[in-house]
């Protein structure tokens, strides 16, 4: 699969000092085309990109190699070491000139950047996440004019902060990747100083659009469009609208919803900035509902502020629902859900990191691709986690168009961060701006502080470094950045969502997993996968657990040649970056997926059986742990494994890799998360299986459970028919044990459970008593028939045994199963549909797999 790189420019050219009867509130012109760029001692100038990075504008001049090919990073450190400039002229004609308000915008900065206009310095900038915005009036002239943006160096700006501290802040080393962790000091993007999944690239330039902005004497500075209860047959709305006027006045305020009018008021204008309130009601309302539940309906609604005929104009995209993130104590501790359209939801997804280092290449077919992914998975769940971005805008677009909610961190992640007046006040912008421009998104579930910043200094250790009047100092400016700065800046722009300080909330200073959400990492960290299943171990939300694997062999090659297939090799080292946090061994993360394969299966020698492997360990690890998970609902109410994409081809805890590959995760998590769940699990001398709905209605089903030998003897069979209430969750059998595998010795048998609803199969799953490594696997070759079909060809499969995680590829970049890594039963046809360009032919000769079966 190919990554499209595509920018999309903007271009808006109004010279009219006569502004329309339907004019939009404030008319726009673009300024991303034809920029220029140097390191600041060149005199050379090169084209530039904008929105672009230096990093991509060097590759594009052909001045440096791909960084995430080999080694390549290694060598390029120096990028970030320099300081750049960046220019471009533009035409400022006599309307633009004689515009009441001209604002110049600049979206996203990156980081330490003073702009020139005509070569006076007219802003100092500091902060990647903030709109900066100034007026140029002052310093523009009729015909051509020049923006020049010189960016400093963030070590030349950070290492005096470093320096000048009263007392060194912690960062995990994994996470800023330097002896020196600067990291902290910046408003900058965490992951550009490298993870324990990422890189470390040190970006500067120009991030997000530029752009100028004029309007006359008034001007919609805003609209938040908020649903404040439903009831029958009837939405109760509201529409907060900030204008700025150039005077006292008065005007006719309009709300519609689908070119229907909702609402007309005449409201009073002072001079200055105005809040504007405005009741009104949307008649049988489609409610905007999560994947699985319902549509994801969307309304457009034009607010119209009409002075004496002239008439400015703002729209707003949004969904019709309420939400609740509900944090009631009750008798098991301290409840967090969603209750959305009054129902309460399981959420079922993954955390999210950004797409790419350089997210100025992500196109927007890219981001459809991997929130529909999630949603092709039956994910309602995303954890935007603060080590990255506030996400673009089509990022946003795309959850609301398919019923993704968004868990959004504030950008703050794994550290400890200033306290000063001047960081302070930039961060409360920050959170205005970020908070302002996404509030109208009904995926928008809640906004979250920071992330583990709390656990890691209370429970991790990094409070034991401080002397009494530094820990003292600290845990006061953590509560004034994260209990009273954040949240008073997020209320001032949006009042209607919870704000959760920190994540976890749980798992330090006595506060056990019962109270809220858990990090949850024995698992990884050298306990066994069954701690998973361990009632101690589950909190009222999982948003955060995992394990590693290695992206696909077609991935590897694109980023390391033949010569560097082995896990110890340089290029492999670099694309595995899960180091020991004291000694940084390289190995270490290797180390561990050896070390969990060899418990529960075989550790290949063979790279590339290693590789398929990880991935396979890797399902089956994350399965166990959702399956708990749903099992505990109600007292659980989310699992959002880590993590569904990586921003660079490499080894790491994801499910999709960076060119968009499923891994096997990926595929489990469609079963996983499916509506309707049956899940067995043993206590005692007893299995039992659950069945677990999030449908919000009750349902009737069947569950046919088969033990089979590996060869396909059916040694114990059983059809149970029950009753499930909405949003249910119950064991309909248990069997003891003896009984369930017929006689026969446990590595003999499996268990295959087939959930159907009239007739039609809602849900499977397979169980195995023992470890992987304790069965003898019979080495059988998959029966497999290829037929073409209009939109690729299908594969039907069949065994005469137990074929275990058949893995199937071709190495047509184009081709995507839709179905992988299947076990195959015994008799069972098993049909996948695969999309490709390909013919039979010449698909069934590509074909190839690996399953456990080969490898153990």
């Amino acid at each position: 699969m190919h990554k499209k790189i595509q920018y999309i420019l903007l271009l808006m050219l109004l010279f009219t000092s006569l502004i329309p009867a339907t004019a939009k509130n404030k008319n726009r012109i673009s300024l991303n085309d034809e920029w220029q760029f140097k390191q600041s001692i060149s005199q050379n100038w090169l084209p530039a990109q904008v929105p672009g990075a230096v990093h991509t504008d060097l590759m594009n001049n052909r001045m440096i190699k791909d960084p995430f090919y080999g080694v390549n990073e290694k060598s390029l450190q120096w990028i970030g070491e320099k300081d750049w400039e960046y220019k471009k002229t533009f035409i400022a004609d006599e309307a633009l000139l004689r515009a009441s308000h001209v604002q110049l915008v600049f979206a996203g900065l990156d980081t330490y950047a003073d702009i020139y206009v005509n070569d006076y310095l007219v802003m100092k900038c500091d902060n990647m996440f903030r709109t900066w915005t100034l007026n140029p009036l002052p310093y523009l002239k009729k015909g051509e004019n020049t923006i020049r943006i010189y960016f400093h160096s963030i070590f030349k700006v950070d290492m005096p902060k470093y320096l000048a501290s009263p007392f060194q802040l912690q960062a995990w080393p994994n996470n800023d990747q330097a002896d020196i962790m600067l990291s902290l000091y910046a408003r900058k993007a965490g992951y550009n100083y490298g993870w324990d999944w990422g890189p470390r690239l040190i970006t500067a330039g120009i991030w997000r659009d530029v752009y100028l902005e004029y309007w006359d004497d008034i001007r919609i500075d805003g609209t938040q469009i908020i649903t404040r209860k439903l009831e029958p047959g009837k939405a109760k709305m509201e529409a907060v609208c900030t204008v700025i006027s150039d005077e006292d006045t008065k005007a006719a305020f309009t709300v519609k919803y689908d070119k229907k009018e909702a609402v007309r008021k005449q409201v009073a204008l002072a001079k200055g900035m105005n809040t504007i309130r405005v009741d009104f009601e949307v008649k049988n309302p489609e409610l905007w509902w999560t994947n699985g539940l319902g549509k994801s309906r969307l309304y457009d609604f034009d607010i119209v502020l009409d002075k004496e005929g002239r008439k400015v104009a703002d729209c707003v995209r949004t969904g019709i629902r309420t939400l609740e993130v509900v944090r009631e104590k009750d008798e098991q501790g301290q409840a967090m859900f969603v209750r959305l359209n009054g129902k309460d939801v399981f959420m079922k997804g993954a955390n999210y990191i950004p797409l790419d280092n350089f997210p100025n290449r992500v196109s927007d077919s890219w981001y459809e691709y991997i929130i529909k992914s999630a949603a092709d998975v039956n994910m309602n769940m995303l954890r935007i986690w603060g080590g990255g971005i506030y996400e673009m805008d089509i990022f946003y677009e795309m959850c609301d168009k398919y019923g993704i909610l968004v868990w959004q961190d504030m950008m703050f992640a794994c550290g400890m961060f200033p306290a000063d007046e001047h960081y302070l006040n930039s961060v409360a912008e920050e959170v205005k701006d970020n908070v302002k421009r996404l509030r109208n998104h009904p995926c928008i579930a809640l906004w979250n502080g920071n992330n583990e910043n709390e656990i890691s200094y209370f429970g991790w250790g990094w409070k034991d470094r401080y002397t009494p009047e530094e820990d003292r100092i600290y845990q006061s400016n953590l509560h004034k950045l994260f209990y009273e700065v954040i949240p008073e800046a997020i209320q001032a722009v949006d009042e209607t969502r919870y704000y959760h300080p920190t994540s976890p909330v749980t798992g330090y200073n006595n506060i056990d997993y019962n109270m809220g959400d858990v990090h949850f990492w024995s698992v990884w960290k050298g306990g066994w996968l069954e701690e998973y299943t361990e009632a101690k171990n589950i909190g009222r939300f999982m948003s955060e657990y995992g394990f590693q694997s290695y992206p696909e062999m077609r991935t590897i090659r694109r980023f390391a040649g033949e010569n560097d297939m082995c896990l110890d090799s340089e290029v492999m080292l670099s694309h595995q970056r899960a180091r020991n946090d004291q000694t940084r061994d390289p190995n270490f993360g290797n180390n561990i997926m050896k070390m969990y394969m060899g418990k529960y299966f075989k550790v290949p020698d063979d790279f590339s059986e290693f590789v398929y492997m990880s991935q396979y360990l890797q399902a089956e690890a994350v399965k166990i742990g959702i399956e708990a998970h749903r099992r505990a609902k109600p007292y659980c109410m989310g699992t959002l494994y880590w993590q569904i994409n990586d921003c660079w081809p490499v080894a790491s805890w994801s499910s999709i890799d960076y060119y968009g590959r499923w891994k096997a995760l990926q595929y489990y998590a469609r079963d996983a998360y499916a509506e309707v769940l049956v899940s067995p699990y043993a206590t005692g001398d007893q299995v039992k299986f659950k069945v677990i709905s999030d449908r919000l209605q009750k349902m009737k089903g069947d569950l046919e459970i088969t033990t089979m030998t590996l060869d396909g003897q059916t040694v114990f069979s059983k059809k149970i028919s029950f009753d499930l209430d909405a949003n249910g969750c119950k064991d309909v059998a248990s069997i003891a044990s003896s009984e369930l595998y017929g006689g026969k010795q446990e590595n003999e048998v499996f268990t295959n459970m087939i959930l159907n609803e009239k007739g039609k199969t809602i849900s499977t799953n397979i169980y195995y008593p023992v470890y992987s490594n304790k069965y003898a696997y019979p080495k059988v070759t998959p029966d497999i028939t290829v037929e073409r079909t209009d939109e690729g060809v299908n594969l039907r499969l069949r065994s005469s045994a137990l074929i275990r995680g058949l893995y199937l590829f071709v190495d047509d970049d184009e081709s995507f199963f839709e179905r992988n890594f299947v076990t195959l039963i015994p008799g069972k046809e098993e049909v996948i549909q695969v999309k490709t360009h390909l013919s039979a032919a010449a698909f069934e000769k590509q074909l190839k797999y690996l399953s456990v079966n080969q490898v153990n």
